[in-house]
């Protein structure tokens, strides 16, 4: 388990490193997580070290609602046809996995668009690093920096490129 987990609208989980909870860890989690939404109060961010290569955060934040910011966008992959026609377009929808990551690097989270290469990701404000993943050589996309805004949702445009020449 890795990177950013949400338990709603106003609570989220960081992980920040691979590992599987045991009884002993998941009764450590569970007590900070209770201290960070009974006995801290909004924007408290807890931190629990469960060993030397592993660091659990919680955070309760019901200042700024996660569900209030963050990042909607489209993909898309072009050229779709090695010959553009008249009145065809060459552009059309793509679905992606794209990697989020913070201000100083560290991976976040990853999601995959819808079908129709839309996505809406609720992070809270900041400046971030949208990453796309790519296959192979191709396709492929250039990664983007994006500020959040509090309560509104940057939107973004991801164009993959096909490599069809």
């Amino acid at each position: 388990m890795k990177g950013l987990i949400v338990i709603s609208d106003t609570i989220y989980i960081r992980i920040m490193s691979v590992f599987r909870l045991s009884p002993l860890t998941s009764a450590v989690f569970l007590f900070v997580f209770g201290q960070t939404l009974v006995g801290g109060q909004a924007g408290i961010l807890a931190a629990q070290r469960i060993n030397e290569n592993v660091t659990m955060e919680v955070a309760a934040n019901n200042t700024e609602g996660r569900s209030e910011s963050g990042i909607t966008g489209q993909v898309s992959i072009r050229p779709v046809r090695p010959h553009a026609t008249y009145g065809t377009s060459n552009v059309m929808p793509y679905q992606a996995k794209i990697e989020v990551f913070d201000s100083s690097g560290r991976m976040l989270t990853a999601f995959e668009t819808d079908p129709n290469g839309t996505f809406h990701i609720a992070l809270p404000p900041g400046k971030y690093v949208l990453r796309p993943q790519s296959p192979g050589p191709y396709p492929r996309a250039s990664e983007q920096t994006v500020v959040v805004s509090p309560r509104s949702f940057s939107q973004v445009r991801v164009v993959y490129d096909s490599g069809i020449r």
